[in-house]
């Protein structure tokens, strides 16, 4: 097997990982598992760009890149399905930083890129044929991507002026990614000339594999959507009507709503009739995406600074080793609650 892009993707989580987790954690990260675990470690981890982003990876092709990893003493073994770099595979992932999807952020878009694409593609294409004066056939037949569309248009009108304004935004937009994002996003849009191609079609032309080509697309789309969140970008902000990427999972928001009415971690179990564990798994999630959040009721303030402390120093997100640390006084809950709250902080020290 050659050097491939997921061996990349692969190395780098390696990296990111410590030899702390196995291949399936690259695999429910990649997938967008919604696992209490899975969504643990993307932020402990710094793996937020690639949560969500690989829906089609399978656990063969993790492991035919480790295998490769290993062949080339890039990575070694530490334990059943788990692996570490090596330094010279450190060395080898440094000198192809550039092969990092940069604007990526699978955590914040994954669950909202597709409408967000379909809006869009489907917009261009429609501007292009009507001032050509073409009929045409929607590149998309989800209907309420077209109900949506249909509706924006209409509520646009001057549609030269609007496709002007799309056009140069896109422009300005592209001129900020890679000239190879850049690249792969223009020719998967549709106008009136040409159907825009598939990952494969593109891959095929430009001689670059599958994959790779796809998170340079994704790399590209969720910069735009970035922009357009942020408001950067006037015309394509209004494609972002009712996309608001959210922060919690559906549960973990209820049990939040529950929080903030002053109710107790029992008292959320026995009303929505969960284990306490789950409710635990909630308050986790939400300390690590709810910035106001604070874990002060839940954990004291000298346990917290202890939990800091043997993190930093042990370099380490494995909880039995940082309980054992600390004489086991403290709880596998707080522990957790706490290096959710200090998220990447340690790392980047």
């Amino acid at each position: 097997m050659q050097h491939s892009y997921a061996s990349f993707l692969l190395a780098w989580c390696l990296r990111q990982f410590r030899g702390e987790r196995t291949l399936a954690a690259s695999y429910h990260l990649f997938s967008g598992k919604k696992s209490a675990q899975t969504l643990q470690d993307s932020k402990w981890f710094q793996l937020e760009p690639f949560f969500g982003v690989w829906k089609n990876v399978t656990m063969s092709s993790l492991e035919a890149a480790a295998g490769w990893l290993a062949e080339q003493r890039l990575a070694m073994a530490v334990g059943d399905r788990a692996y570490r770099l090596t330094e010279a595979g450190e060395e080898w992932l440094s000198e192809r930083e550039a092969l990092f999807p940069r604007h990526m952020n699978g955590w914040r878009y994954h669950e909202v890129e597709l409408p967000f694409w379909q809006r869009l593609s489907l917009i261009g294409q429609t501007l292009s044929n009507l001032n050509a004066g073409r009929r045409f056939a929607p590149i998309c037949r989800d209907e309420r991507t077209l109900r949506w569309v249909k509706r924006y248009l209409m509520d646009k009108g001057g549609r030269v002026a609007l496709a002007r304004e799309l056009y140069e935004e896109l422009l300005q937009l592209l001129a900020a990614v890679s000239e190879e994002a850049a690249i792969v996003f223009t020719l998967r849009l549709t106008s009136a000339d040409r159907i825009g191609w598939t990952a494969e079609q593109i891959a095929a032309h430009l001689q670059k594999e599958a994959l790779y080509v796809e998170f340079l697309f994704r790399d590209a789309l969720h910069y735009i959507m970035a922009e357009a969140e942020a408001g950067r970008s006037p015309a394509l902000a209004e494609l972002m009507d009712g996309l608001a990427p959210v922060a919690l999972t559906q549960s973990a928001q209820k049990t939040y709503e529950w929080l903030q009415k002053g109710k107790t971690i029992e008292e959320i179990a026995a009303i929505r009739r969960l284990k306490r564990s789950t409710i635990e798994d909630h308050l986790v999630e939400i300390a690590a995406n709810v910035p106001a959040f604070s874990i002060a009721p839940f954990v004291a303030a000298e346990k917290a600074a202890a939990v800091q402390a043997a993190a930093k120093t042990l370099g380490t997100r494995k909880l039995k080793q940082i309980r054992e640390a600390l004489g086991g006084a403290v709880s596998y809950f707080e522990i957790r609650l706490v290096l959710a709250k200090e998220v990447g902080r340690w790392m980047k020290s």
